[in-house]
């Protein structure tokens, strides 16, 4: 095996100028190498001998890889490079563009695709390759294509996130709590094992609580030519067009975190008020999914996972024990998927209890895909059977109206069979808006709409009514809304969240939620933080609950800094100065004191914390 560089052929030889052609003097070299050397080929300008050698690549002017040996092979009156198909996955190819190109003696054959151009560049040992733009694959300057993708590292892993607390107060019962979740697993090449926990433990005078577990082991892959991901054992149903429910089974289903950031789906912004350091817990079907220490006030969670889908559990836990729990609609933007694009998802099993490993004793199977249509029109829909007690099909249909905003509307059929009456049927109808006012930089994140007639269950209710007798809750109709407005020259950004349900066997009720707040500079103070919200909550037939929040923060010394806030609501009203500091990026620490009107001596109150963020 001969490897060398090109530049050391030309020393071998000397070229005479010709009129029609290029001639060499073949005298320079030693007899008995005349006959055995073939110095036809450097007639031509360009022309590389046959050989290997080590050189870079690039694609596009892109480079993809250094040090690469290629192996140069004679054909006909050519020479050309040995592409493997390693090498050629590398290239960023559409998968039809790729598998149009078959492999020949370890060597692609391009000869289909002649627009594919090779042009080695000798000085700069780099062979640069010319590829028509629609034959690659979407890219980011911040995204790698699937072709280009590692399995990663085998190995064991453990993540973990532990809360503690203790409450202190001058009369009654003290209490202390401590809890923990996280997800432990093995990877093994392609495949992921893991397994979600979850503890608690609760000790006061007169009560000591312990629970927790398991509460889910799944395996799962990825499949990236297909841009989708499998999973196989107890894992959540997640839909956009169903309701979800925790079930043991398989899936496969495109999923939106294998492309660029720019593709990617929609999650919910969670907003609520805290009225000390509280602990604002996520959950779904009784899994935690996110958990998050905030201070005092209003607060905004707006890093949730971009697949989240369904209703979640919000549970703002205060260091006092008190607990104020809401429910957040996960529901998807309207349903637009790129032209000539389909997302699908497929799964079957047998659906179990929220925190049980026991599954229910029936069957279902699922399947829902979108197509884009045309560049703004995309049609979608869905069928779920299980046995013969429950068929449900959706179908609808999504359109960018530009200007106008986009939206969606759909109609879901189910049929359910009870044991103990005849069969219900009945239809559910949805709208979903979307709109950015580009001229106000206003943003309706979300406008949903759902009716569903009086014998409609979705599969998540029917297993409801099924297995938990009466206790289930029919849905009647949801009306929710989401906007967002900036007012830039006063550093002010306001939201608003309104959610309306009722129920055809249960009382209404209304959340809604405004939130302003805006940074100011006075004199030699800068970063001032100002912020007011209003919440209120109302059921039919009771007393409306509401809440007004004043916070005022001011930066103090080195990291520090020092806060005033104000909470009124129906039963009392808190004030509270409080002094917060970061003293570096792993570690802060607070204290505060206040007066609340609803208790003795005006319940005078004095706390204190401390939060590490470790690096194991």
């Amino acid at each position: 095996m001969n490897i060398y560089r090109l530049s050391f052929v030309s020393c071998l030889v000397m070229a005479m100028p010709c009129a029609m052609a290029v001639e060499f003097n073949l005298n320079v070299l030693d007899k008995s190498m005349r006959d055995r050397i073939d110095i036809s080929l450097l007639k031509e300008k360009g022309v590389i001998a046959p050989g290997e050698y080590f050189v870079s690549v690039a694609v596009n002017n892109n480079k993809i890889s250094n040090g690469q040996k290629i192996n140069w092979q004679k054909k006909g009156d050519k020479t050309i490079p040995c592409i493997n198909d390693s090498l050629v996955d590398k290239f960023g190819l559409k998968p039809d563009i790729r598998q149009s190109l078959p492999q020949i003696d370890r060597c692609i054959d391009f000869s289909s695709r002649p627009e594919m151009l090779f042009n080695f560049d000798q000085a700069n040992q780099q062979l640069n390759i010319s590829i028509p733009q629609a034959w690659l694959a979407w890219h980011s300057e911040n995204w790698a294509p699937p072709s280009t993708w590692k399995e990663g590292v085998a190995g064991v892993l453990m993540d973990y996130n532990l809360f503690a607390s203790s409450y202190r107060p001058q009369d009654g019962s003290s209490s202390t709590n401590l809890n923990a979740y996280g997800t432990a697993g093995i990877n093994a090449g392609a495949w992921r094992l893991r397994s979600d926990y979850q503890l608690n433990k609760t000790d006061s005078e007169d009560n000591h609580d312990q629970s927790g577990g398991i509460s889910r082991t799944y395996l799962f892959r990825p499949l990236p030519q297909l841009g989708s991901k499998l999973t196989l054992g107890e894992t959540d149903f997640s839909s956009n067009i169903f309701d979800g429910f925790s079930y043991t089974g398989a899936a496969l289903a495109s999923d939106d975190r294998m492309l660029p950031w720019e593709l990617r789906g929609y999650a919910p912004q969670i907003s609520g008020i805290a009225q000390t350091n509280a602990t604002v817990t996520i959950s779904q079907s009784g899994r935690v999914i996110y958990q998050k220490k905030v201070p005092p006030g209003p607060f905004i969670i707006d890093d949730l996972n971009q697949s989240v889908q369904g209703t979640l559990d919000v549970k703002v836990t205060e260091e006092d024990g008190r607990v104020n729990n809401f429910q957040v609609s996960a529901a998807s933007t309207p349903f637009l998927t790129r032209q000539g694009q389909v997302r699908y998802k497929l799964a079957a099993g047998q659906p179990r209890p929220s925190m049980s490993h026991q599954t229910e004793n029936e069957t279902f199977f699922s399947n829902e895909v979108s197509w884009g249509m045309l560049s703004n029109t995309s049609l979608y829909g869905g069928l779920l059977i299980s046995d013969d007690d429950y068929h449900s099909a959706a179908m609808g249909i999504g359109q960018n109206m530009l200007w106008l905003g986009a939206l969606s509307f759909d109609v879901t059929w189910a049929s359910s069979h009870f044991d103990t009456q005849q069969d219900e049927r009945g239809l559910s109808y949805r709208f979903n808006y979307s709109k950015q006012v580009d001229a106000t930089n206003s943003t309706i994140s979300l406008a949903a709409y759902r009716f569903s007639d009086r014998h409609f269950h979705s599969y998540a209710n029917y297993l409801d009514h099924k297995y938990n007798d009466s206790d289930a809750q029919d849905e009647k109709q949801t009306i929710s809304l989401s906007v967002g407005q900036p007012i830039t020259p006063l550093n002010l950004n306001l939201y608003a969240n309104l959610l309306h349900q009722t129920w055809w066997n249960a009382d209404a009720s209304t959340t809604a939620n405004i939130t302003a707040g805006f940074n100011v500079d006075i004199g030699d103070w800068r970063d001032i933080s100002i912020s007011t919200s209003f919440n209120t909550t109302h059921y039919e037939d009771k007393d409306r609950d509401n809440q007004i929040y004043l916070s005022i923060s001011l930066p103090f010394g080195n990291g520090g800094r020092v806060g005033y806030d104000m909470q009124n609501s129906s039963h009392s009203t808190i004030h509270r100065m409080s002094w917060n500091d970061t003293l570096d990026e792993r570690n802060s620490w607070g204290m505060s004191a206040g007066l609340q009107s609803d208790r003795p001596d005006n319940g005078a109150q004095v706390s204190g914390n401390y939060q590490h963020l470790s690096s194991a």
